[in-house]
């Protein structure tokens, strides 16, 4: 019996098909995840005075090798929503620690990408359900959020801006190339 939570190209097979958007989710995931450990140290070199709040930032990182495990596990399609919602609520998370001027909203614009790139067309609602999300948080939340959790001096937000911006773009890449391209 197929598992019920497999995307509509798996197997009925006692092993799920391989799924492309899971394992493109579960990579993304991953990637997050090995990560999380490295940021505080990009942080503590551009923008010393935010350590602290990128170290609180770190703790998300089970969350996303869930992601990865579960994709690997073959639950698909709790793994590709997964990416997108632990996405979307680590960023708002870490915008409310480090401030607006941080420019950690930006991840929202990856989180806009997975939405659209990690489900089939199948779920087409359930894709723009979670486009809007990221969306809808982004349009309610920036130039809302104020100064940072804890004290991060004017000097380092620059290059905190900086940092978070390109890193955003960076994981935006990663996801363009990761995620399978569709025949022509």
């Amino acid at each position: 019996m197929a598992n019920r939570n497999q995307s509509p190209r798996a197997g009925d097979g006692a092993h799920p098909a391989p799924d492309a958007l899971a394992s493109a989710a579960g990579a993304v995931g991953l990637v997050i995840a090995l990560n999380k450990p490295v940021y505080p140290l990009y942080v503590w070199f551009v923008a010393e005075s935010a350590l602290h709040a990128s170290l609180l930032a770190a703790l998300t990182m089970p969350l996303y090798l869930a992601v990865w495990f579960l994709a690997r596990k073959g639950w698909s399609l709790t793994a590709r929503m997964g990416v997108v919602l632990v996405g979307t609520a680590d960023t708002v998370m870490i915008a409310f620690l480090m401030g607006q001027d941080s420019g950690t909203l930006a991840f929202l614009f990856a989180c806009i990408m997975l939405g659209g790139q990690a489900f089939y067309a199948s779920e087409r609602w359930l894709s723009r359900t979670l486009i809007a999300l990221p969306f809808v948080a982004l349009a309610l939340l920036y130039g809302r959020i104020g100064a940072p959790f804890v004290s991060i001096q004017q000097e380092d937000m620059e290059g905190l801006r900086y940092l978070n911006i390109t890193g955003a773009a960076g994981l935006a890449a990663f996801i363009a190339l990761r995620f399978p391209r569709r025949e022509a």
